[in-house]
C-alpha cells in the first residue's frame, strides 16, 4: 500500500521517520482511520502519536517489581481495564480495526497515569499490546523492564473473563409495556431484588431478564 492511496496526498515516508521516528510512523497510520480507506495525512495528529509513545516511555518510572496484596486490591480498578483492553485489542487487531485498538491503549495508558505505582507484570502486559503497532520503542521497554528474549517471542496476553464483565449495568424498568424508568444497579441482581425497586406500584405480573429489563404489568 503506497503512502499515497492510504493518506491520499504525496507523503514521503522516509521524511516523517527522520523527524518522527518509524515507530511514530507506523502507530500513525494505524490509528488515523479505518485501514481500508483513504484517509489525508495531519501532521498535527502524528505530532500526537510520538507524543502519547513519549508518555509510553516516561510512565516506566512508575513500574515498581514487588507486589504488596493490599496495594494490588487498590489496584484493582486498572486490574480490570487492563484485561478490557486485552480482550479489545485482540478482537480489534482480528478484524483489522486497528485505529479503535490503538484508542483502547490510549485509555489504558491514561489510567495507567493516575496510578502513584504499575506493577511490572501489568505494564508487561500494556507492552506486549503495543508491540505490534510501535515494535522498537516496546521492545527497547520490554529490555529495560527485565525481558530476556525478544517481545515479539513472548506469547500474546490472554484476558480473564471475569475481569471484563461490567460491576453494574443499567436496569429498564418498563410498565404496562412502556419504558417507564431505568436504575443503575450491580450486575447479577436477583429478580426480587429488582422488585424491591418498585415497591411503590401495585404489581401484577413481572417479567425480568437479568442483567436487562424488568417489565411490570400493574393491577388496574
Amino acid at each position: 500500500m503506497t503512502a499515497e492511496k492510504r493518506w491520499g496526498n504525496i507523503v514521503s515516508p522516509d521524511d516523517i521517520v527522520k523527524e518522527y521516528g518509524a515507530d511514530s510512523l507506523r502507530l500513525y497510520e494505524m490509528f488515523m482511520g479505518p485501514f481500508d480507506q483513504m484517509i489525508p495525512w495531519d501532521t498535527r495528529n502524528i505530532v500526537g502519536v510520538k507524543r502519547f509513545l513519549e508518555r509510553v516511555w516516561k510512565i516506566q518510572s512508575k513500574v515498581v517489581k514487588s507486589i504488596k496484596s493490599v496495594k494490588l486490591q487498590e489496584n484493582f480498578k486498572l486490574e480490570r481495564l487492563i484485561h478490557k483492553t486485552i480482550k479489545k485489542v485482540t478482537e480489534d487487531i482480528e478484524n483489522f480495526h486497528f485505529n479503535t485498538a490503538v484508542s483502547g491503549l490510549m485509555i489504558l495508558l491514561n489510567e495507567m497515569e493516575k496510578e502513584p505505582e504499575i506493577f511490572n507484570f501489568q505494564f508487561s502486559i500494556f507492552n506486549k499490546l503495543l508491540s505490534p503497532f510501535a515494535p522498537h520503542i516496546a521492545e527497547e521497554l520490554w529490555s529495560d523492564i527485565g525481558g530476556k528474549k525478544s517481545i515479539h517471542l513472548e506469547k500474546w496476553p490472554v484476558f480473564d473473563v471475569s475481569k471484563t464483565a461490567e460491576n453494574s449495568f443499567k436496569l429498564v424498568v418498563q410498565i404496562d409495556g412502556k419504558a417507564r424508568d431505568f436504575f443503575e444497579v450491580p450486575a447479577g441482581i436477583s429478580e426480587d431484588e429488582a422488585k424491591a425497586l418498585t415497591l411503590d406500584k401495585r404489581i401484577e405480573k413481572t417479567i425480568y431478564v437479568p442483567n436487562k429489563i424488568i417489565s411490570i404489568v400493574t393491577r388496574t
